[in-house]
């Protein structure tokens, strides 16, 4: 629902979860914005349910996980990165585990979109991952915006990964994409997939420094 959107008294009290005499009172308090109709019927806005929820509500920590496949997910792929998750969250008291099986290219993703609806409500201030490529693939930037908007702070474990070159993670997001297109090209499920052999990232890697080398002779 659009934050913008105005609501009748008796859905915000719904929302709230109070009656209608404290919503009335806390309107002469000037607790709450509300507007009135050109009929002078209250209407409220959806942006203060979210302000007035968040303060009501103690945020969580949210650990996130995710993998590309059910057969990693299947080995423990998923389970041990909770874990990992998990160990460096223990201290913390509020905690919710949300976790995805898909390619970190869908920003569809069941768990992703729940994670913005409850920032969107105020009720998460931190989400941890291992990796950034376990929130998504591309465009980390994008999300690390929209749920700084809410004072959501994103944290990462391992920020950089080491032992790759530029080339090499070049190649990784290649090898994504050409998964991704690959499995909707053919409608396969992702344990179907045809694997990238090492000989086919070779021959991109080869192409890359070729291009680069190219690009150099130019010079």
């Amino acid at each position: 629902m659009n934050s913008n959107n105005l609501i009748k008294p008796k859905e915000a009290c719904q929302l709230l979860g109070i009656s209608i005499k404290t919503l009335q009172n806390w309107d002469h308090a000037g607790k709450i914005l509300v507007l009135r109709s050109p009929s002078n019927r209250r209407l409220i806005p959806m942006s203060e349910i979210y302000r007035i929820k968040g303060q009501l509500v103690t945020p969580l920590t949210v650990l996130y996980g995710r993998v590309s496949s059910y057969e990693q997910k299947h080995k423990g792929d998923l389970d041990r990165q909770v874990a990992t998750l998990a160990l460096y969250a223990s201290d913390t008291s509020s905690i919710k585990v949300i976790t995805d099986v898909g390619s970190g290219l869908n920003d569809k993703r069941k768990g992703l979109m729940t994670m913005m609806d409850m920032a969107k409500c105020h009720e998460i201030d931190k989400i941890i991952v291992t990796y950034k490529d376990r929130l998504t693939r591309f465009g980390f930037n994008y999300l690390h915006k929209y749920f700084s908007a809410f004072d959501v702070e994103i944290i990462v474990l391992n920020d950089t990964v080491v032992d790759k070159s530029p080339q090499e993670e070049m190649i990784d997001d290649l090898m994504s994409i050409i998964a991704s297109f690959s499995g909707k090209l053919y409608g396969l499920r992702s344990r179907k997939h045809k694997k990238i052999t090492q000989k086919t990232k070779e021959i991109l890697l080869d192409g890359l420094d070729d291009l680069h080398l190219s690009g150099q002779d130019k010079k």
